[in-house]
Formats: structure tokens, C-alpha cells, sequence
């Protein structure tokens, strides 16, 4: 049996950010300030392998508060305090946004989970001995020109996690556990990883370290085929592109009804097309804690109605919908929201959308006020399109939810947001951007 690494013992931003391995971009787009592909929202992208055109709106409400509820529970801020490591993983289909790759010469495409909060990136593998049955053809590594395995004594095996034990067939393995009993054990290996730019040729990265999944089960679904990390580690996805991104990637999130009614994506960018800058764009320090990004929570305001003061730590989550504040800030912002908004109050959606109203039949969101969260060194001012989700017809609820000693900044709140992350500088960017024009 292979050299057998454990994901479950999570790696920390001591972990050296680039791996010994020496990775390259074969090919480039023509212009060298980088690339931009597609970030899919499962439910709400026509694109989407999971697209329903027959679910209501309230069907893809109802899902999107299922895996914000999943992303909470992990994320509780409880076992980051006392100093814990997590006994699991993340859910290993919890996520919004989805990303399309091709692995192998000749190629084989495949959807995976788009994570932030993950380091490693892997797939189900043929021929599989427990697999979780998959819409698209499993990658099979007999048939790529360019496919390896990782021996267990190499360097690149030691970057990716620790491990104590080696084996006469010298394959480093891994196994991920996930906190629903989901798990992946199989093979770290290499192989040629190629992206869709929309800014020019297909971007391809050599010997691209991920896992290859022979030992599969739990609750997987058919149109996934496994995760993509871009968390800080050695084994992450923007770590292994190295020099040629810069440690920089940035994305923007379209408003739902834009994917709706439209045939466009949210993006994401790499390299020097990530940068976030010019007026309206504002920076701040960026964290990373036990696969997540984190920033400084000084408190918020409503309108010009600042709210008790707050210091401690909230993940920037790209999985999570709703944003999560602990429950003294909740309800604080609660009743600030209720001094100001005139409109017919609206019976709670469910046990998360409390604050609920219904708007006027134009959908034009009169009389809103603006949230600011005032983070560690700059504020970011959310419109009532960050802030208001509509659950059905005419009626919208805030979606800031309370959460057990846990602080998330969702998604929803950073839809029109070009963000930034540049983890060589440890900086996080926002800058109020259309991304529906990216």
C-alpha cells in the first residue's frame, strides 16, 4: 500500500505557500496580463449542469439555504477560537459556483466545485472500485499521454500534507473525509490541467498535482465530478500556477436574475487581470485560518445609524449564500432594519429568512437603507441588492441570517463586487463593479 496522507489534518497559512515542484503555463493567451474563465452558479446558469427550467424560484431559494446552512455549520467560529482542528472537511458538495476543466492529453471535461475554502483539488478516476455514479465520462489516466503518480518519497507528496508512513510501491495516497460522511481516498497524481479562457486560447498547466479518486462515497451528486481548491496551500489550485498568476485571482459575481435571463457567467480571473483597482476600490488585510479567508469585523451600519462595535474575525466564503453575523450584531442589525424600513412586513420564509417584506410589484427598492460593514481598515457599503434576497413573487428577505459564534460574508452580499485576493500580499480588494460587462 502507497504512502498515505490524511486532508483531514488541515494545513495552516504557515504551510510554505508554493510547492517544490516547479509548475509552468504551456500555453498563454496572447495577452500577458492573464486570463478570465467562466464561475457557474449551479442553480441559476443556464450553462449549469444542475439548471432546472421547470424550478421555481423558491425551489433554488430553498437549495441555496440548505448549503448556506452546511457552509455555517463548518465554518462555526467556536472550534476556530479554542484552537480545535475540525475533524472534517467541508461538505463535499456544499458550494454555489461550479468550474469547467479538462484534465489529460487527449482532454476529459469535467465539472468540479469551485472552493475557497479547500487546498486540494480532485476527481473520481477509472477504473473505479466505489465510485459515485457521474453524469460525465471518469478520467481515466491510462489513456492521457501525460498522466503520473506522485511518488510518496518525493518532495511534492511531503509539500501536500505530512504523513509518517511509506510503501514498496512508493505512490503517495490521500484520503478526505467530509463532515456528512462523504469521503475520497485514492492517488495524488500529475497531469496536464487545461481552462477555457474567455480572453483568448485555452490555458493549459503541466503536471497539475490533484487526486484521483478510486474509493468515492457518500453524498455526491451525478453532475459534479469532485472540487477545486483555490484555499492557501501547497496543493491549492492558484499556488500551483505560481509565478505565472502572481498568487492573484479575483472574482464577480453576476446578479441571479442576469443568469436567468441571460446566457452570460460570473467570472473569475487570474494573473494581472485579477488586479482590483482604481476609485471605489478599497483593500484589506486577508487572512488565512484552517481553509478559509478571513478579514476583521469592526462592526456595521445601517444608513447613518452605526451599530455597536465588533472585534473578531469573518470568513470571506464563496460557497455560503447568506451572510452569517454572531447573534448580538444579528439583532442589533434587525432592529435597525425595522426603525427603517416602512414597507408591509412579510411573513418569515423559514427558520433563516427572518426579516421579510413585501416590495412594490416594479421590484424597485424604495426606501432600503445601505448596510456598511466596517472591516479591519476600510468599510464596504452593500446596496439593498446585497442585502434583500427575494424568496417568491414580491417578497424579498434580508439575507444576513444569526448564526452560533459564526461570522460569514456570503455571496449574495458580493454580487456586482469585483474581489480580489492576492495571497502573496495577504490583501483582499472590493471595488462595486456591473459584472455582468466583465
Amino acid at each position: 500500500m502507497g504512502r498515505l496522507i490524511s486532508l483531514v489534518i488541515l494545513l495552516s497559512v504557515l504551510c510554505s505557500p508554493f510547492l517544490s515542484t516547479t509548475y509552468s503555463l504551456t500555453e498563454l493567451i496572447s495577452e500577458s496580463n492573464g486570463f478570465t474563465t467562466d464561475l457557474i452558479h449551479r442553480d441559476y446558469s443556464v450553462i449549469s449542469p444542475f439548471y432546472n427550467s421547470t424550478s421555481s424560484h423558491r425551489d433554488r431559494v430553498t437549495k441555496a439555504l440548505q448549503r448556506s446552512k452546511i457552509r455555517a455549520d463548518y465554518f462555526s467560529l467556536s472550534s476556530f477560537a479554542s484552537g480545535n482542528i475540525p475533524s472534517a472537511d467541508m461538505i463535499a458538495t456544499s458550494g454555489d459556483y461550479l468550474m469547467k476543466i479538462s484534465l489529460g492529453i487527449p482532454t476529459v471535461q469535467l465539472n468540479l466545485n469551485f472552493d475557497t475554502g479547500s487546498v486540494f483539488t480532485w476527481t473520481q478516476c477509472a477504473p473505479c472500485k466505489n465510485c459515485f455514479p457521474q453524469n460525465m465520462p471518469l478520467f481515466t489516466p491510462k489513456l492521457s499521454s501525460t498522466y503520473k503518480t506522485v511518488a510518496a518519497n518525493s518532495k511534492t507528496c511531503y509539500s501536500i500534507v505530512e504523513a509518517d508512513s511509506h510503501a514498496k510501491d512508493n505512490t503517495c495516497r490521500y484520503s478526505v473525509d467530509y463532515l456528512d460522511k462523504s469521503y475520497t481516498r485514492g492517488i495524488v497524481s500529475s497531469d496536464t490541467l487545461t481552462l477555457n479562457s474567455t480572453t483568448g486560447s485555452p490555458v493549459s498547466l503541466r503536471n497539475f498535482v490533484f487526486g484521483c479518486g478510486y474509493n468515492n462515497q457518500g453524498i455526491y451528486e451525478r453532475s459534479t465530478c469532485g472540487i477545486i481548491g483555490l484555499g492557501i496551500g501547497p496543493g491549492s489550485f492558484v499556488t500551483q500556477m505560481g509565478p505565472t498568476v502572481g498568487g492573484k485571482f479575483s472574482y464577480c459575481m453576476i446578479s441571479h436574475d442576469h443568469h436567468l435571463n441571460t446566457s452570460k457567467s460570473s467570472k473569475i480571473h487570474f494573473g494581472e487581470r485579477a488586479a482590483v483597482s482604481g476609485p471605489g476600490s478599497v483593500s484589506i488585510r486577508l487572512y488565512f485560518y484552517e481553509n478559509a479567508y478571513f478579514v476583521s469585523l469592526k462592526g456595521l451600519s445601517v444608513g447613518k445609524r452605526k451599530l455597536d462595535s465588533f472585534d473578531g474575525k469573518i470568513a470571506v466564503d464563496s460557497g455560503a449564500t447568506l451572510t452569517y453575523l454572531p447573534k448580538k450584531m444579528y439583532n442589533s442589525l434587525q432592529a435597525a432594519i425595522k426603525k427603517e424600513i416602512k414597507l408591509k412586513a412579510a411573513e418569515p420564509v423559514d427558520k433563516l429568512l427572518r426579516v421579510c417584506y413585501e416590495f412594490p410589484s416594479d421590484g424597485k427598492m424604495r426606501g432600503i437603507p445601505v448596510i456598511t460593514l466596517h472591516f479591519g481598515g476600510a468599510d464596504v457599503k452593500l446596496s439593498p441588492l446585497n442585502t434583500f434576497i427575494r424568496a417568491y413573487d414580491n417578497v424579498y428577505c434580508l439575507g444576513f441570517v444569526p448564526g452560533d459564534d459564526v461570522a460569514i460574508f456570503g455571496n449574495f452580499a458580493q454580487i456586482n463586487f469585483l474581489v480580489g485576493y492576492d495571497i502573496k500580499k495577504m490583501i483582499i480588494s472590493f471595488k462595486p463593479t456591473d459584472c455582468s460587462k466583465q
